[in-house]
């Protein structure tokens, strides 16, 4: 039975908290995934997941007192940034904090068929805050937004000069991120570059 989304009533919320308490996935069921399970997907929390659900956003059944959700909708879905949108792009700046603003630049391979172990070996890191590249003011690890089976990867690490370690520590740092990936990229040939950044938003 398709859930009919209106108001928050007492008997959705018994379901809602009910759910949230149960936090498991659903295994065996094709075409159909778990809230737990679509939250990882979209890189949100459980709770958030039931907000899309309650407000429409997301199609999902019942079954008992568990919500599922039909796969090829939370691939899909795509959440609706938070705050209000830009009505003016932002102006160029130059960085002038007695200093130099300098952006390192790593590409590396993705060893073949590692896409999705990659993808959730980086959600881990995120979720425990790790390998956090101190002196950073910035960090970005980016994929072809285009590619399902994306063959490389970039990380640019941002820094401002004045508060960049000195090499051996940053070598030290890359080399614990190199060896927690080592089996899902191609270190042997990956390309590190730094620029100097001229403008900036």
């Amino acid at each position: 039975m398709n859930i009919s989304i209106g108001s928050f009533t007492i008997k959705y919320s018994y379901y809602y908290t009910r759910c949230m308490s149960d936090g498991v996935t659903i295994p065996g069921l094709p075409g159909y995934v778990s809230v737990k399970e679509a939250a990882e997907m979209l890189g949100v929390s459980d709770k958030r997941v039931y907000q899309y659900v309650m407000a429409g956003r997301l199609p999902a059944r019942r079954i008992g007192h568990m919500l599922i959700l039909p796969v090829e909708e939370v691939r899909r879905f795509r959440p609706q940034p938070s705050g209000r949108a830009r009505t003016r792009s932002p102006s160029w700046r130059v960085y002038r904090s007695r200093g130099t603003l300098l952006v390192t630049d790593i590409a590396v391979a993705v060893r073949p068929g590692c896409q999705v172990h990659l993808l959730e070996k980086l959600r881990t890191i995120q979720q425990e805050d790790r390998h956090l590249f101190p002196g950073t003011v910035a960090r970005y690890v980016l994929k072809d937004e285009h590619e399902q089976t994306f063959q490389m990867l970039r990380i640019l690490l941002v820094w401002k000069d004045t508060e960049m370690p000195d090499e051996a520590t940053r070598q030290r740092d890359l080399a614990a991120f190199q060896a927690e990936l080592a089996d899902l990229l191609d270190w042997s040939q990956v390309q590190i570059h730094t620029y100097e950044a001229l403008l900036h938003t």
